[in-house]
């Protein structure tokens, strides 16, 4: 963990301890595509402090070994996760079905992705369709195959689920970066309001995969930090350049080229996202770096209930308006 991120642990549980507001209200976190590193880093993380989440696999990536089986039993069985699918082959879902028609979908991306998990002995009830793309006939459609399924929302907080049985959700990974103390607010916001917070993601990676430093020049389409900077192994680089503002598609950087102290990136406006001595941080599109995981789940564990995505759909919570 930075030094940063434990600081703003320490003081954050110092505030929960003097205000000694009980827990209420509750965070469901979920995953999408299935990596391996769910089960080896993200599930113990979570388990040390009492939390759960929700896992929705793309068939493909169990296929190809990015994912196993075991791994996702042990989420299920061993750190209470549920296990959800992200369809057979993570494409676009009104965009295929405008190809070979919704009934082949159906067949072909969720019932054939369902069988497999469930024959697995995993107990599959949730949907997130790839890049949250449906449409109303489609969210017809699904059921009874499926119990409820995932909806992008800005801000994700709600107290039941949706008459079209969906549930909101809101990305906070790398291309949908949220700062931590925005988070904390968040999760504030949710004990006040005694309702259920809903975040989704793809990988927590460690902070040796991440760069960050200092704003010293900031131009239209470059950035220049004040020490150079060294990328570690990865593709796919995207640049927040103000790591206490939140960044929303399109509004992300790609990385094109680090020469050096110059960080350039494929469009304009950064002058008027960042400024010298602002603090820029440099990470694959859909990661979150470890130690902000770390201090938030830490924070929210303090405050709400950890649940899944079909806790919630069940109905069975006490959360209310």
């Amino acid at each position: 963990m930075t030094r940063i991120a434990l600081i703003m642990v320490a003081i954050l549980g110092l505030i929960g301890t003097a205000s000694g507001a009980g827990k209420q209200g509750g965070l469901v976190l979920q995953f999408d595509d299935g990596w391996t590193s769910w089960a080896t880093v993200i599930a113990p993380e979570l388990q040390a402090v009492g939390g759960k989440a929700t896992g929705f696999v793309n068939n493909q990536n169990l296929r190809s070994g990015r994912i196993t089986q075991k791994d996702l039993l042990d989420l299920q069985n061993t750190y209470k996760w549920e296990i959800g699918s992200h369809t057979w082959h993570h494409l676009n879902a009104p965009a295929t079905i405008r190809k070979i028609g919704l009934a082949v979908w159906t067949e072909q991306e969720l019932n054939k992705s369902l069988t497999e998990l469930r024959a697995l002995g995993l107990d599959v009830r949730s949907l997130a369709f790839p890049f949250n793309a449906y449409t109303p006939e489609l969210s017809k459609a699904i059921y009874p195959l499926i119990e409820t399924f995932r909806r992008s929302e800005t801000l994700a907080l709600t107290h039941s689920v949706a008459i079209d049985k969906s549930v909101p959700g809101t990305a906070i990974d790398m291309a949908h970066y949220v700062p931590l103390g925005l988070l904390i607010k968040w999760i504030d916001l949710a004990a006040q309001k005694n309702a259920l917070l809903l975040l989704y993601g793809h990988r927590i990676l460690p902070d040796s995969s991440f760069a960050t430093g200092t704003v010293s020049v900031v131009s239209a389409t470059a950035l220049t930090a004040e020490l150079p900077v060294t990328l570690p192994e990865g593709s796919d680089w995207v640049l927040i350049p103000d790591i206490s503002r939140r960044t929303m598609p399109p509004d992300y950087f790609r990385i094109q080229v680090i020469d050096g102290k110059v960080i350039t990136v494929d469009r304009p406006n950064l002058t008027i996202n960042t400024k010298p001595g602002a603090t820029f941080l440099i990470g694959e599109a859909y990661s979150t770096r470890l130690s902000d995981f770390r201090a938030f789940v830490k924070y929210a564990s303090e405050k709400v209930n950890f649940y899944t995505v079909h806790e919630m759909a069940s109905g069975k919570l006490t959360t209310a308006p």
